[in-house]
């Protein structure tokens, strides 16, 4: 099995180029139909960030009746925050920046949090049955702060990978809850289908910005990408400019 980016494929060792090919050839199980009620825009993020924080929502039953927190409001994040308020949970937004408060409730969140506070975690001791984790600095967290607001049983889970290894934790610091930590990465096709329905029937958008697929469109990407000044993702288009020879 190819990663679509960056693995070489097993016969002929070429590294895959992801969004940045100009065709792919893939088995039709790893295709997806596209409802005509979502734009290819907003589609193309759907299919990693879109389905990495849709699944492990549906597997913890997200929907009434559940309080629900994502942790970070950027690329992962919104679409968190717009997920698990569309599939019915309470939904709250959890950030170190205030100046995202306006996005997360626009994205229908009931509460935003900010954890610049240093006893922001006191007030939501035992709140939350779930908590998406989709920050990449995890390894800079107060992760006692982050598993205390966890309702008895409830789970942390992380969607957002650093680079450096995550805090130290007591074994102690799971029993107050009985809470669990957890992890996963992108999804399943059955799961992709039904997000893709979800988007559809509730006409949900991602916040994204556009830029054409040439040589500075991709270069301004990658370049803003690396400041984190994107709000929250880019999708890459006009195709059919860059690669005028190719058939559908």
């Amino acid at each position: 099995m190819s990663d679509t980016y960056g693995a070489p494929y097993p016969e002929s060792g070429v590294i895959s180029q992801g969004g940045y090919s100009s065709h792919i050839r893939a088995h039709e199980y790893f295709t997806f139909p596209i409802p005509d009620a979502i734009s290819d825009a907003d589609a193309a993020p759907m299919m990693c960030a879109g389905l990495t924080t849709y699944s492990p929502l549906l597997r913890a039953g997200c929907g009434p009746g559940k309080k629900i927190a994502i942790v970070g409001i950027g690329g992962l994040g919104h679409f968190g925050i717009l997920w698990a308020a569309a599939m019915g949970a309470e939904t709250y937004a959890i950030s170190h920046s205030p100046q995202k408060e306006k996005d997360a409730l626009a994205l229908g969140a009931k509460e935003f949090i900010c954890t610049k506070d240093e006893d922001w975690a006191k007030p939501w001791a035992f709140k939350f049955n779930f908590v998406l984790n989709t920050a990449d600095m995890t390894h800079t967290f107060k992760l006692k702060d982050y598993m205390s607001i966890l309702a008895v049983n409830g789970t942390f889970h992380n969607v957002g990978l650093p680079d450096e290894p995550l805090p130290q934790l007591m074994a102690q610091d799971f029993t107050p809850n009985g809470c669990a930590m957890a992890a996963s990465h992108i999804g399943s096709r059955p799961e992709m289908l039904k997000m893709l329905k979800l988007a559809a029937d509730k006409k949900l958008k991602p916040l994204i910005e556009t830029l054409p697929v040439s040589e500075k469109g991709c270069k301004e990407a990658v370049e803003r990408v690396q400041v984190n000044d994107v709000r929250y993702r880019f999708t890459l288009t006009d195709f059919d400019k860059a690669f005028p020879d190719r058939k559908s």
